[in-house]
Formats: C-alpha cells, sequence, structure tokens
C-alpha cells in the first residue's frame, strides 16, 4: 500500500523537542490555555472523487488558540494511518495550520467507498473530529469544444450587430454547462444542459447574439463546457467591432486593366497573397520593373471589392471605382507596399534584398560525407519533380534547369511543356552532384499555390491543362507563378 507524506525537508530538529513532547496533557502547564475551546475544522471539501492511481489532497483549514498539537489521518481500508506532529515542524504553538496532505490510492485496492477520519488535538488535549468520504467515481477527462462558427468574429456595425455563434461540446460523463462570455462587453450566458441524475454526453450551442454598436475594437469571446466534477475545456474567439469590415484575405494584382478574365489567364500566381499584419492593415512585397501598377482585391478571381489610390487624393486609398487608381511603383527594385482600409492610407517603400541570389553558374564545392569526397560543380537550381516534359524526377542529381532573369538575380525561370493535361508536382531545389538535398529548397504547396521553405509541409500539386507555359520563381519574395505562353508572355 502507498501513502503520501509531508516532505521530510520540511522537519526542523531542535534542542528540548522532548521535552514538548512529553509534557503535553490536560495536567501540563507549559502551555497555558487561552479559550480552552475545542480546535476548529474546516475541510475543503467532504467528499473526494478520484479513480486508483490518482492522486489527490486532504485539504482544511485547523485552528486552535490554546496551539494545534497534533493531526491524524486514519482509514484502516486504504492503510492510512498518518499522524501529523506540528512540533516536528515549528518551534512554537501554531494557532493555524492549512492541511494538505497528498494521497494516492492504490491500484489493487479492493471496495469503490472509504471514510477517511480526520482528528484534530490540541494542547489541552482536546480533540475535534472529522470526516472526508473519498469514492471511486472521479473523473479526469476534460470535455471537448469544437468551434463551428468563425474563430475571428468581424461585426460591421453598418451591415448588422447580430453574430451566430455554434460550438458543440461532449464529456465522456456528462455536461453540466457550457458558457458564452465576453467579459469587456459584460456579456455572459450560461446554459444548464443537464443534471447527474440525467446527464448528457453531447450538446450543441447556436445563438444569434447582439453586439453593441457604440464600442468600436477587438474583445475576447470565451467558449466553455464543464462537466459534473468541474473539468472545464475553454475555446476562444476575437470579437472585432468596426465601421468597416476587415477581410481575412487580400491579394494583390501589378497589372492594369479591371476585366475579371484578366485574372483567369494564368495558372496559378496572379494575383499574389498579401500579409494581413493586423486589424484592416495588410503588407505586399513585390518587384517593380519601373512604374508597375498596385492595386488590392478582397477576392482572387474579381475585381468587386478593389482598393488604390484616390485619384482626387493621391496621398489617400479609396475603394470607390470611380476615384480609383493604381498605386505606382517608379523605379525598378523590390517594395513594400502597406495599406490601412480602415483609415483609408497607404505607403511604399523601396528596399534591397539582403540575402544574396542563388550562385547560379558559379564554381561551388560539394561534400559526401559517406565517404569523405568533394569535388567542385557549377552550381544549377531548378525543378525536381513530375507532371511535365522532360521531367527527371524527385532526385537532386539532376534539376529541370531554371535560369536567373538578366535585370533581377533572384527570378528565374525556365518553360514548362505538358503534351496532355497533367499533374505537377515539384520541389524547387539545387542539383547536386551525389543527389544530396541541398538548402535553399522549396516545395510548392499547390493547394493555395504557396512554396514552403522550411520542410513543415508535403509537396501538394494540382491538374495543369496541356500547353506550353512559363515559370517564373523569385527566391527572394518565393513566390511562382505558371503564366500560359498563348495568353501572355510577360508579367510584372
Amino acid at each position: 500500500m502507498r501513502t503520501r507524506s509531508l516532505k521530510d525537508s520540511l522537519f526542523y530538529v531542535f534542542f528540548g523537542v522532548g521535552f514538548f513532547l512529553t509534557g503535553c496533557g490536560d495536567d501540563n502547564n507549559e502551555f497555558p490555555e487561552v479559550d480552552g475551546q475545542l480546535p476548529g475544522l474546516e475541510l475543503i471539501s467532504e467528499h473526494i472523487r478520484t479513480l486508483t492511481g490518482y492522486e489527490f489532497s486532504l485539504k482544511g483549514k485547523i485552528t486552535d488558540k490554546d496551539g494545534i498539537q497534533s493531526i491524524r489521518l486514519f482509514c484502516p481500508e486504504l492503510s492510512l494511518e498518518k499522524t501529523i506532529s506540528l512540533l516536528q515542524y515549528y518551534s512554537e504553538p501554531q494557532s493555524e495550520y492549512y492541511l494538505d496532505y497528498a494521497f494516492t490510492i492504490p491500484d489493487d485496492i479492493e471496495g469503490n467507498s472509504f471514510i477517511v477520519k480526520v482528528f484534530v488535538t490540541d494542547f489541552g488535549g482536546r480533540t475535534t473530529e472529522g470526516e472526508i468520504l473519498i469514492t471511486l467515481d472521479g473523473d479526469y477527462t476534460l470535455p471537448t469544444l469544437t468551434v463551428k462558427s468563425a474563430k475571428d468574429i468581424n461585426i460591421v456595425v453598418s451591415e448588422g450587430t447580430e453574430y451566430t455563434v455554434q460550438f458543440q461540446s461532449t464529456d465522456n460523463k456528462g455536461l453540466a454547462y457550457v458558457e458564452v462570455d465576453v467579459p469587456e462587453l459584460n456579456f455572459n450566458e450560461k446554459v444548464q444542459v443537464s443534471t447527474e441524475a440525467n446527464p448528457l454526453t453531447s450538446y450543441e450551442y447556436s445563438n444569434t447574439l447582439s453586439f453593441p454598436v457604440n464600442k468600436l475594437g477587438t474583445y475576447k469571446m470565451y467558449l466553455r463546457a464543464s462537466d459534473f466534477l468541474g473539468n472545464i475545456a475553454v475555446d476562444s474567439c476575437n470579437v472585432l467591432i468596426s465601421l468597416v469590415k476587415d477581410y481575412t484575405s487580400m491579394f494583390y494584382v501589378d497589372f492594369e486593366g479591371s476585366d475579371a478574365s484578366l485574372l483567369l489567364r494564368d495558372e496559378f500566381g496572379v494575383p499574389a497573397m498579401v500579409k494581413h499584419t493586423a486589424n484592416f492593415q495588410y503588407e505586399a512585397r513585390c518587384y517593380s520593373k519601373g512604374n508597375t501598377p498596385i492595386r488590392f482585391i478582397v477576392n482572387e478571381d474579381n475585381f468587386n471589392i478593389c482598393f488604390g489610390a484616390d485619384k482626387d487624393n493621391p496621398n489617400k486609398l479609396t475603394s470607390v471605382i470611380d476615384k480609383l487608381e493604381p498605386i505606382i511603383l517608379p523605379e525598378s527594385g523590390y517594395y513594400k507596399v502597406c495599406i490601412n482600409t480602415q483609415e483609408e492610407i497607404y505607403s511604399f517603400e523601396r528596399y534591397i534584398p539582403d540575402s544574396n541570389p542563388l550562385p547560379i553558374g558559379q564554381e561551388v564545392m560539394a561534400y559526401n560525407p559517406g565517404d569523405g569526397g568533394k569535388q567542385s560543380y557549377i552550381y544549377q537550381f531548378g525543378l525536381a519533380g513530375t507532371g511535365f516534359e522532360g521531367a527527371f524526377g524527385f532526385s537532386t542529381n539532376q534539376v529541370y534547369e531554371m535560369t536567373p532573369n538578366a535585370e533581377n538575380p533572384y527570378e528565374l525561370s525556365c518553360e514548362l511543356r505538358f503534351p496532355k493535361e497533367d499533374y505537377l508536382n515539384f520541389t524547387l531545389t539545387p542539383c547536386h552532384p551525389w543527389g544530396w538535398w541541398e538548402s535553399p529548397s522549396w516545395r510548392y504547396i499547390g493547394s493555395d499555390n504557396h512554396f514552403c521553405g522550411d520542410g513543415s509541409e508535403s509537396n501538394i500539386g494540382r491538374d495543369i491543362p496541356a500547353g506550353t507555359y512559363t515559370f517564373i520563381f523569385d527566391t527572394h519574395l518565393v513566390q511562382g507563378k505558371l503564366i500560359p505562353k498563348n495568353k501572355r508572355s510577360s508579367i510584372n
């Protein structure tokens, strides 16, 4: 049988302890009486529900003005018999003590219900008794909570202030309640799901909430689900109350014209995704060949919502079509373009990349740790993959070579031909004489047309219609474009 005891490190050895321990009793005058009352005992819980193998604590507050001599915990069915003599740990009598005794029910115990008796004795020999019921019907499993509504909620005041919050909660033994709480808006709704006598293990919350129109800003909404033993699952959402919509996605285009067909002329890469840096704030990094026009769109297949420079106030941002014109990036080079749709402002600045272009065409050294070999070779970079004519498969001994742009060495390109519709799947990688996968390299993640350079995601390809294409990849921006040659030969 296993029991838990107070840490031996709390034990203090002091001169004269034997005198104190042998001199206690009704006829002992060493500790004069103060009030002659029975010790006070306040148990934190008189019923503890647990399981075998789990640690729990017997807790309570003990008080006695005459001084607490000892606390005895006794339960023969659990092989628990522990006496805590306070003068072993303190050099003078204590009038207040907080009991916190850890114990674990052995795995091989017989029975499901036990009584732990608690005896508290003061230095006047007076004893107070308490009982703690231990039952093996505990629950250490948190409920589950699955949010079905949006994790980030944007309430645009002009479009209405109501929003339907939905989430599913389950528990292995039964749900007590679910709760929706927005402290900063003084909103709280607690729904009693079931009772222990008639428990429900699953519940779906769905309610349309109305938000205030006079409290613009971002607020935290907490969603909770609790079982009957106080195990609580918590999730949260951000609630943004604003005058304009905060778009979760944004793209930029770098060509003239507002016909939606212009957005469909490339197999992927145009428009390019924009980084959402904060509420209403977006950042695009792009390359300009000189006088490049930049506009921002919310949907990648249409210009229905578009942002650009206000022709009546060139330093301001606008989405009014009749007043909108492109933001012009005047010189060739890389730019950071920032917009704030709420404040209707934009800015851009030219910058120089802080990394060097790939050493394509230069002599480099290769190492083979397997046999300690090394050799010099001419650095090549390209596609390792399948789906296009001339593909070498996923091997770096030979790659489908890309060549740098003479005006921008960070931009590489090659021609890809698809005799029939085929599944394009590839990794951008250096060639290596022994077939090692060298850095830098990028995997094509076709699901949303981005490229992963840290190896955290697997290749995901896509079907490409038959035809001849120009593939362009910017190693600085980590952006790729696949352009049908019979539709458009060049693009910024």
